[in-house]
């Protein structure tokens, strides 16, 4: 019997994930990843415990929570301090998750991993790739575009094929009643349901992100009295003044001086993105003409194709057929030609 290493969080995705491959004929081995101290983890504990009791599924348990907070939750805090928008999910799903789980499957000489994600791993000219699940309110191939090919070649996701509530089917017919009908948690996970800022504020050396200045317009004027740039997101009316009685929108933040830069809503479009640390299965496809651009998992997207050109200083330009609307520097930035994923980057800079 094939063994597959299945991460498993106690939620209805990931168990459905392993019954069905189950179902399929390989041997799961479970894998729960610590990953933060929650004060809900000693009863998720206890539950994925039995779940995997009555089906017969072997747990393992991988305590990293000192990754976590290095590579996901301290830039987390560090991209706000420095007037960004971080993305920790982004960074979470393609550098940490998969990367601890092929780990795990190399220590135990097993070469199959799996996770209950909502897309599909499909080849395309010999390569591996993330593709949209079925489903597009749960697709998450946005999350997914650092994965590198040689983990997504050893990967197995069953839920991109199927939608939410054909997954909750699926657990309703287990007889696993409760699972199928537990509150799914759509916040960033070490929030806890919590606001970011309240988040921000209880760690240490953060006050800088809470002391008030000036709101400023484009021409360095000053139209207002910000209460702290960890308030702010690019886009932002709230807050935000008028001036000569139309509503103004946050369009930078300047951590450096403590200012908050707002102007017009139609001063917010950009035509050109500028990207780095960024990640493609096959650089060829800098050249394709059918690039779409998503700087959001769903939501207001940018529409029409894209071109894509190296800069010397190893960043992307990317020419946008139609512009994006208050897109904000460190916000994730996935590249698709279709329902295929290509790769991505981190946006680093606005331009008109």
């Amino acid at each position: 019997m094939t063994k597959i290493v299945v991460g498993l969080s106690g939620g209805v995705d990931s168990f459905v994930t392993a019954l069905l491959l189950q179902q399929q004929g390989f041997k799961v081995i479970g894998v729960n990843l610590r990953l933060w101290d929650s004060p809900t983890f000693p009863a998720q504990e206890n539950e994925l415990d039995n779940l995997c009791h009555a089906t017969g599924i072997e747990l393992l348990r991988v305590d990293d929570r000192a990754l976590f907070a290095c590579q996901v939750v301290a830039p987390f805090v560090k991209g706000y301090l420095s007037g960004v928008t971080p993305n920790p999910c982004a960074v979470c799903n393609s550098f940490v998750k998969w990367h601890l789980l092929c780990a795990l499957a190399d220590d135990l000489k097993i070469h199959h991993i799996a996770t209950g994600h909502y897309i599909r791993i499909q080849a395309y000219n010999h390569h591996s790739y993330v593709h949209k699940g079925i489903d597009p309110n749960k697709d998450q191939s946005y999350f997914l575009w650092g994965v590198r090919e040689e983990i997504l070649a050893r990967a197995i996701t069953p839920l991109g094929n199927y939608t939410k509530a054909q997954v909750k089917e699926i657990a309703g017919q287990y007889s696993y009643i409760r699972l199928a009908t537990k509150r799914e948690s759509m916040s960033i996970c070490f929030l806890e349901g919590g606001d970011y800022r309240d988040f921000i504020a209880r760690q240490p050396d953060t006050a800088s992100c809470f002391q008030t200045g000036k709101i400023m317009d484009e021409t360095g004027n000053i139209i207002g009295e910000h209460d702290g740039i960890g308030n702010y997101t690019i886009g932002q009316k709230r807050g935000i003044p008028l001036k000569n009685g139309n509503p103004q929108y946050v369009a930078k933040i300047d951590a450096r001086n403590n200012q908050i830069i707002a102007c017009d809503k139609s001063s917010l479009y950009r035509t050109e993105l500028l990207v780095k640390n960024y990640h493609f299965i096959d650089p060829q496809e800098f050249l394709a003409t059918d690039i779409e651009v998503k700087v959001r998992g769903l939501g207001l997207n940018p529409q029409g194709y894209a071109q894509i050109s190296t800069l010397p200083d190893t960043s992307l330009l990317v020419r946008l057929a139609a512009p994006a609307w208050a897109v904000a520097p460190g916000q994730p930035v996935a590249f698709y030609r279709g329902d295929r994923v290509i790769g991505g980057g981190i946006l680093c800079e606005q331009q008109n």
